[in-house]
């Protein structure tokens, strides 16, 4: 057998390990899992601590315990390096699935499989998980990444918005941005859809010249729907009655009605259908 031989059918052997041990790990098999890797794998998983041993079956059986059913565990672009007795593996990695309290979980990370070739075959001896972070200052997990994304990271990023923006987290973001365009005129700049292909991660709508942001609630990762309140976002504009018979024509509902207020604008209140208030102020024309 030629070396090139050796390698591609090496090569194979690992692609079948890692294929049964995802396979472990999808059944949620403890035994069938801890059976792939060597006594002392080490592990730099995304979970706490740094380093970790992969021989701890009762860890495995509580992490396998707090999840409702069979596990979602998809490798992609799987690649895989041999050398003698020393292999490398890397992946695009996709977990899911619905923990016991309901809430769900689907994220895209970076995997990285070391494996050693012992006397019971290829054995997985380190595995390092990661996801990048957004360096934007917040540190913040960029588990809402996906390989199919045809966003350019490298891109220039935009100028700075000014002022203060309102990102509203509402029922339906899709039926909201509608809705905002026939009450209010809205623009749609950019959307972008969860791997659902139905919830929106991100709206932006530009109303009146100034931004408004709108996601729809995403409960599994701790960000659930709440009823709006304490809020009203303003529209200052210079044709009261315009704007108010086009958002009251689309729907919206009057809380308070459109007159002269006190400081001499004019001035009401409008809830959507979202259940946003919404207050529309204007001068008085001369005559009016």
């Amino acid at each position: 057998m030629t070396i090139t031989e050796s390698r591609n059918a090496a090569v194979a052997e690992i692609e079948e390990v890692i294929g049964d041990w995802a396979e472990a790990l999808r059944r949620k098999d403890a035994a069938r899992v801890l059976a792939h890797g060597t006594e002392d794998c080490l592990v730099f998983s995304l979970a706490p601590p740094l380093k970790a041993s992969d021989a701890d079956a009762g860890g495995l059986e509580q992490w396998f315990s707090t999840w409702k059913g069979p596990l979602g565990f998809t490798l992609e672009e799987l690649d895989v390096s041999v050398s003698g007795d020393v292999a490398f593996a890397t992946a695009l990695t996709h977990l899911s699935g619905e923990k016991h309290d309901g809430q769900k979980a689907a994220l895209w990370y970076r995997l990285t499989l070391g494996l050693t070739r012992t006397d019971r075959g290829w054995k997985i001896a380190h595995q390092h998980e990661s996801v990048p972070f957004y360096m934007d200052g917040s540190f913040k997990a960029a588990i809402d990444l996906d390989p199919r994304s045809e966003v350019d990271w490298q891109a220039p990023s935009r100028p700075p918005m000014p002022g203060v923006i309102a990102y509203l987290n509402v029922e339906d973001a899709d039926a909201a941005a509608a809705f905002y365009v026939r009450a209010f005129g809205a623009k749609e700049e950019d959307r972008k859809h969860a791997q659902d292909g139905k919830r929106l991660i991100h709206c932006h709508l530009t109303i009146n010249g100034g931004a408004l942001m709108l996601n729809d609630p995403f409960p599994e990762f701790g960000h659930p729907w709440k009823p709006p309140e304490g809020f009203v976002l303003h529209l200052v504009v210079d044709d009261a009655d315009f704007w108010w018979n086009r958002a009251v024509e689309a729907g919206a509902e009057v809380t308070m009605p459109l007159e002269i207020a006190f400081w001499g604008d004019h001035y009401g209140q409008l809830r959507d259908p979202f259940g946003v208030t919404w207050g529309i102020v204007a001068p008085v024309k001369e005559g009016g």
